[in-house]
């Protein structure tokens, strides 16, 4: 919650969106969907303005920002790092808050779903 504050309250908005996009792939990866090359992102650039508190002009200003700066691209659905070390930095992204020690819910999971009186037959 802390780390949320911090990105509505202190970081411009391009701080706020490359933070955005890589707790995202994050989490992505830690379920198996994204990497440090990138992910699907169906997000639309409105719904984007509305998670990070800034107007859709502006989104659209900040992620071509990235793009020049040669550090993330978000095109057709798929954001891609095309450079990931530099966004971590400018971001000042640290994903230790998350406290993610390995997947939730490996799977699958046999021990649970025999736990569970579920087989695969």
């Amino acid at each position: 919650m802390v780390e949320h504050l911090v990105n509505v309250g202190c970081r411009d908005a391009a701080e706020r969106m490359a933070h955005f996009l890589l707790e995202l792939g994050d989490r992505l990866a830690f379920v198996g969907l994204g990497s440090k090359d990138g992910y699907a992102c169906p997000l639309t650039q409105n719904l984007l303005a509305d998670a990070l508190g800034l107007s859709a002009v502006h989104v659209n200003r900040v992620l071509r920002q990235l793009r020049e700066a040669g550090m993330v691209t978000f095109r057709d659905g798929f954001v891609a790092f095309d450079g990931y070390d530099q966004l971590v930095k400018f971001a000042q992204f640290d994903p230790s808050y998350m406290d993610q020690k390995g997947p939730l819910l490996p799977w699958p999971n046999a021990d649970v779903a025999e736990q569970s009186g579920f087989s695969r037959q």
